[in-house]
C-alpha cells in the first residue's frame, strides 16, 4: 500500500521524531531512500536523496565547459571505417538500343507511275486534303478530316501544321415569348369554353397573384381544358394553396405544370395529396422550386401519398432520399402496368364482341 492510501489521522508525530533522534546517520540515509517520491506532504526538495558525493571542482564556467568540449573533440580519434569507399555499379548498365538501319533499294529509283507528274504538281494544301480523303487522321486535324469528310470546299486545309480553327458560332434566334393573352383565357375558362382545352402561361412575367388565382379559381368548375402548364411564373406558396382546392373539385385536369416555381416542401406535399380524392390527373410536374432540398420527411409524406395513386404515370420531382425515390418508381411502374392490362382486356373483349355478333349472323 503507498503512503497514499495509509490514513495518518491516529498517528504521534513525537513518538516519530523520538525514533528517528535514535537512528544512526546510516540508517537515516537508508530510510530516505524509501521516501515515496510523489508523496504531496514532503517538500519536492525532500523526496529523492542526494546520491552525489563527489566534491565540486569550482563554479560554473560557460566559456570554459565549450572550449573543453571543442579540444576534447578535435583531440579525439575518428572511428577506424572497416572498408573503404569504393564506387560500384550493381545490375546491368543501360546500353541505348540501335538505330534501325534504312535499306536502299535502288532499282525502284526509276519506277514511274501515273500519280508521279500530279503529285509533284499539287500544293501542300492539295497534298493535306487528298490525306484527309483517305482517311489518314494522323496526318491531318479534325477539322481538315471532317471538311473533307463533307466535301466543304469553304474551308482551307493550310498546311501540314496548320492548327485547328473553331468553327464560327451559329446564330440560334431566341425563342419568342409566350404571347398568351391571360385576360382572355380567364375569361374562357370562366364560360367553360369547349375550345379551350390546353393552356400553357410558362414563363410569362408580371403576372399578379390575383390574375393566378383567377385562373385557378375558374380551373375548379371547368369540364373542358385538361392541360394547364405555370411554370417559371414565380408562383408562391399562397397561391398554391388554391391549387391544392382546385385538384380536389376538378376531374377533368390530366397535366399539371407548376415547375420552377416558389413553392415550398410543405406545399409541394399537399399537392400531390391532393390528388387522391379524384385520381384523376396523370401528369404531374413539380421540380426546380425554391425549396431544392425538400428534407427526408416530406419525401416520405410525398411517397405515401402517391404510392395511393392508381392513375398517375408521370412525377416530375427530385428526390434526394433513395427510400422515397425507390417507392414513387415502382408505384409509377405498377401504374403503367396496370393500363397496359387495362387496355388488353378492353381489346380482347372488344375481339370477343365482334365475334360473338359474327355468330349471330
Amino acid at each position: 500500500m503507498s503512503l497514499k492510501q495509509r490514513d495518518f489521522s491516529d498517528a504521534d508525530f513525537d513518538e516519530i521524531d523520538a525514533l528517528l533522534s535514535q537512528l544512526t546517520e546510516e540508517e537515516l540515509e537508508c530510510l530516505a531512500g524509501e521516501v515515496d517520491p510523489d508523496d504531496p506532504h514532503l517538500p519536492p526538495s525532500e523526496r529523492c536523496r542526494d546520491q552525489t558525493k563527489k566534491q565540486p571542482t569550482g563554479p560554473y564556467d560557460r566559456e570554459k565547459l565549450l572550449k573543453f568540449l571543442e579540444d576534447q573533440g578535435k583531440n579525439e580519434k575518428d572511428w577506424e571505417q572497416n572498408k573503404e569507399y569504393k564506387k560500384e555499379i550493381r545490375g546491368k548498365v543501360w546500353v541505348p538500343p540501335p538505330k534501325p538501319v534504312q535499306e536502299e533499294h535502288p532499282e525502284l529509283d526509276h519506277v514511274t507511275t501515273e500519280w508521279d507528274e500530279i503529285l509533284s504538281g499539287a500544293s501542300e494544301a492539295e497534298i493535306v486534303e487528298l490525306a484527309a480523303i483517305l482517311g489518314f487522321t494522323g496526318l491531318v486535324n479534325q477539322v481538315q478530316f471532317h471538311a473533307a469528310e463533307k466535301n466543304d470546299s469553304g474551308i482551307i486545309f493550310g498546311g501540314w501544321n496548320a492548327a485547328a480553327k473553331s468553327e464560327t458560332l451559329k446564330f440560334v434566334p431566341p425563342e419568342p415569348d409566350n404571347k398568351t393573352d391571360v385576360e382572355e383565357s380567364i375569361k374562357l375558362l370562366q364560360e367553360n369554353d369547349s375550345t379551350l382545352t390546353s393552356l400553357n402561361l410558362n414563363n410569362i412575367k408580371n403576372i399578379s397573384h390575383e390574375r393566378m388565382k383567377q385562373i385557378i379559381e375558374a380551373m375548379k368548375t371547368n369540364t373542358n381544358c385538361k392541360n394547364l402548364s405555370m411554370a417559371n411564373i414565380e408562383m408562391p406558396d399562397s397561391v398554391a394553396k388554391t391549387i391544392v382546392e382546385m385538384l380536389e373539385d376538378n376531374t377533368t385536369l390530366l397535366t399539371l405544370n407548376i415547375e420552377s416555381n416558389l413553392l415550398t416542401g410543405l406545399v409541394i406535399a399537399d399537392v400531390c395529396r391532393a390528388t387522391l380524392k379524384n385520381q384523376t390527373l396523370i401528369d404531374l410536374r413539380l421540380s426546380n422550386q425554391r425549396a431544392q432540398i425538400l428534407g427526408t420527411k416530406v419525401e416520405m409524406d410525398i411517397a405515401n401519398s402517391i404510392s395511393q395513386n392508381s392513375t398517375l404515370l408521370r412525377l416530375g420531382i427530385h428526390f434526394n432520399t433513395l427510400g422515397p425515390r425507390a417507392k414513387v418508381q415502382d408505384v409509377l411502374k405498377r401504374n403503367w402496368d396496370n393500363l397496359r392490362l387495362k387496355r388488353i382486356n378492353e381489346k380482347n373483349q372488344q375481339s370477343s364482341a365482334n365475334g360473338d355478333d359474327e355468330d349471330q349472323e
